[in-house]
């Protein structure tokens, strides 16, 4: 049994596409939205306003498709803001992203949102390699993409010992993850 017993009705409640009920969620999760982003990012009101748009209609889909089930593993409330924190990072990067301005008539099917959202991650990181320079794009390439072992690595980069090698992509990660 999940300890968020209160959200699985609610995301009942949801599923059934009563428009009451999500008129009442919306209420509900306005402000705390808003606060939240209004205090943790540099957004200003209407941003953070389209931002909570832009996650309801993600939400709606997740419920109405079914890809969000009971049992839950946190609040539908920090699901939701989850689902914000990823678009602030889309947003701050000017990813680009095709969601509706509307919440759709018809869901979504569930593939068509993972395909999406691989489409996003493999553009956020292609970003994220051309900004860290060169050297750390060749050898995270080497590693991850064309999954070379340490060895190879080593030899194609002209490294000194294998030990050079793992730290080098250790830095190469770190400066990737304060980029994100």
């Amino acid at each position: 049994m999940s300890k968020y017993h209160a959200d699985e009705q609610q995301l009942q409640k949801l599923q059934t596409g009563n428009e009451q009920e999500w008129k009442a969620f919306y209420e509900d999760i306005r402000q705390p939205f808003r606060l939240f982003f209004l205090k943790k990012t540099q957004l200003d009101v209407p941003a953070v306003t389209e931002l909570l748009h832009e996650a309801m209609v993600i939400f709606h889909r997740k419920v109405t498709s079914g890809s969000l089930q009971a049992p839950l593993s946190s609040k539908l409330s920090t699901f939701l803001i989850g689902i914000g924190k990823i678009l602030a990072r889309k947003k701050a990067l000017n990813q680009k992203y095709d969601w509706e301005d509307d919440i759709p008539e018809e869901a979504v099917q569930p593939e068509i949102d993972q395909q999406q959202e691989r489409e996003a991650n493999a553009r956020l990181v292609d970003q994220l390699l051309e900004k860290i320079g060169s050297p750390c794009n060749e050898i995270l390439e080497l590693f991850f993409i064309k999954g070379f072992a340490v060895d190879a690595v080593m030899e194609t980069m002209g490294l000194p010992s294998e030990g050079a090698t793992r730290k080098k992509k250790f830095d190469c990660l770190k400066k990737m993850r304060s980029l994100l």
